[in-house]
Parts: C-alpha cells; structure tokens; sequence
C-alpha cells in the first residue's frame, strides 16, 4: 500500500542532490558562477518533503503506541539504530579523510567540542561537520517529544500540541537566536503535516486521492519554481509552510493512490537516507577529479549535473547495500522489508 511513498523518498533524496550539484559544485568548482539552470535549485525543498514524510511514517506505524510506555524503549531503540551507526560511519570516513588531507574540510572539523557536538547530533549545534546533518537533528527532537506520546498518550498530545502551537506562532517573527531557533523553527511544523496526512490514509478513494496528489504537486514545485524564476520575496516560514502543505497533500495521495511502484525506485527508497548523507561527500571528490583534469570542458552544465548526480545517488545505493542494511541487521536483528518504508 505505501509503494508510492517510497518514491516519494527516492525522489526527495535526487532532489536534494540535485540542488547541491546546481547550487554549489556546478557554478563553484566547474563552470565560474553557471549553474544548469535557476529552477534545479529548488531540490533543497526534498528536505521538507522529508520531515513530512517522517512525520507520516511514525504516526503509521506507531499510532497504536500511544499510551503504552511499554513499547517506548523499543521505539527510541529503533530510532536510534535507524539514525546513528550508518551516520557515524560516514562521519568517521569524513573525519579520516579530513586528517589525512590537511586543510580540506569545514573547520568545525578541527573543533573537538564541534565534532562531538556533531557525532551526538546534539540540538543546534552550529556549524555542523557534515552539512546535511543539521536536519537529523530536528528529527531526533522529534522522535523525543513523539516517545512522550508513547508514555502518557494525554501529556504527550498536550506537549505536542503546544511545541506546534508554539511553532506556529513564531513564524511570522523568524527567530533566529539559537536554541529558540531551533526549538520553534517552522521545519518542526512539517512533522505535524506529514502526521495529519497520515490520519488520512485509507480514508480517501482512489480518485480524491489523486486529486490531492495533483493539487498537492502544483503547489509543491510551484513555490518553487516561481522563487527560482521571479524576483518574488518569500517569507522563509510561508514558504516552508507552503511546501509542507503541498508534499502533505502529495504524500496521502501517494498513501491512498495505490500508484505502480518500479522496483528500482523502490529501491532507491530504501537507499534514500545513504544516498542523503553520502551524496555530498562523493560529489565533492569527483569535483575535483573533473576540475583537476579539467574534464568539464566542452561538456554543458545540465549534462554534468545529471553525471554528478548519478554518481552522487550510485554511491548512496552502494553504500546502503554493503553498510547500511548490514548495520541495521547487525543491530535491530533484520533488515527492514524492502516493501515498507523504514521506520
């Protein structure tokens, strides 16, 4: 039944490759300021498609949770194996890379408190030593306020319900003070939609289904596309808002749509968390292989990107065969069904 969402993260995850080739290897590395085109760029939006989505799978799968404390260390286990052996790995690889080649890397790298404020994924630390990890930060704050619903169903509601309250209400001010920046940030609110669309699911037919899909789509890559190619100034917040109300529309279409599912990108949304954390790292080092041999000579920006891109979601793939899905047997006892989303 939820084939569609796992596409739904196979294309979150290329989407948000796609903006960092677009937005910082292709005009920064290669091609002096061009990029492929202004409208690539709004792949960072496949992060807000993401916090929808977890928000969607830990209302699915754990909703008959709630009130049982019985069940809420097997939650915070499973998060937990889900989200740090695979990301320690890649840290580690980045680290030794970091020390073996004086003078790359960010220099939060060099800062042991920053490394360990890193490894732990403590809440707003800044800056971050990998760059995409300061979204995995808003997902554990997540998992710790959802495992208190797990608790105590009724204080866990009330403490839900008044962090998004909060939430909402510093919008229009755009905090930007650490920790309340954080704590209240509108990327929070995501979490909200992506549980709502998930209360939905299996109660829509078919053909609402698709229509919230479509509907869901048009206001999704519209945003967007209209921030790429207007001068029109958006509010940070609106616009996550906007975008989160746009991929929750097309995450319960997907839930209820019963759309065919490829196996290969199925796959991919499996492979979508590796393909998240890696694909930064390896499009770096290719970077600078093409740059060092000059091999983007005579080749247009869209091709490299596309070539970037493959190779950035081809190591995640590879990475989440041999790395991810043993860590993940070696600590939870099994892999997760390939069928179903991780949760």
């Amino acid at each position: 039944m939820l084939g569609g969402i796992q596409c739904g993260r196979a294309v979150a995850a290329i989407m948000v490759a796609v903006f960092h080739a677009n937005s910082f290897f292709l005009p920064d590395k290669l091609y002096g300021g061009r990029d492929a085109g202004a409208g690539w760029s709004m792949g960072y939006a496949g992060v807000e498609f993401f916090f929808v989505l977890s928000g969607f799978i830990m209302l699915y799968v754990h909703a008959r949770d709630f009130g049982v404390p019985a069940r809420a260390q097997r939650f915070m286990r499973k998060r937990i194996v889900r989200i740090y052996p695979f990301y320690w790995c890649v840290m580690a690889l980045l680290l030794l890379s970091y020390a073996a080649l004086p003078g790359t890397g960010p220099e939060a790298a060099r800062d042991p408190l920053t490394v360990l404020g890193s490894l732990l994924l403590w809440p707003g630390t800044v800056p971050q030593v990998m760059n995409v990890a300061w979204t995995l930060q808003h997902e554990m704050l997540f998992y710790l306020v959802f495992v208190t619903m797990i608790l105590s169903a009724r204080a866990g509601v009330a403490l839900f319900g008044g962090w998004m309250l909060a939430c909402l209400v510093a919008v229009p001010f755009g905090i930007e003070a650490l920790p309340l920046a954080f704590l209240l940030s509108p990327y929070n609110l995501l979490f909200l939609f992506g549980m709502v669309a998930a209360h939905a699911t299996g109660r829509l037919s078919v053909p609402v289904a698709w229509a919230l899909f479509a509907a869901g789509a048009v206001l999704f890559f519209g945003v967007g596309l209209i921030e790429q190619w207007t001068e029109l100034a958006w509010h940070r917040g609106a616009r996550t808002l906007l975008y989160g109300i746009g991929a929750a529309l097309m995450v319960a279409g997907l839930a209820s749509g019963r759309p065919p599912v490829p196996r290969w990108l199925s796959f991919l949304g499996d492979a979508s968390y590796a393909i998240y954390l890696v694909h930064v790292p390896v499009m770096s080092a290719a970077t600078l292989v093409v740059a060092k041999l000059g091999l983007q000579e005579g080749v247009p920006p869209a091709l490299m990107l596309a070539l970037l891109v493959a190779t950035g979601v081809t190591a995640g793939a590879v990475a989440h065969v041999l790395v991810e899905r043993p860590l993940l047997r070696a600590f939870a006892g099994r892999p997760p069904p390939a069928t179903q989303p991780s949760a």
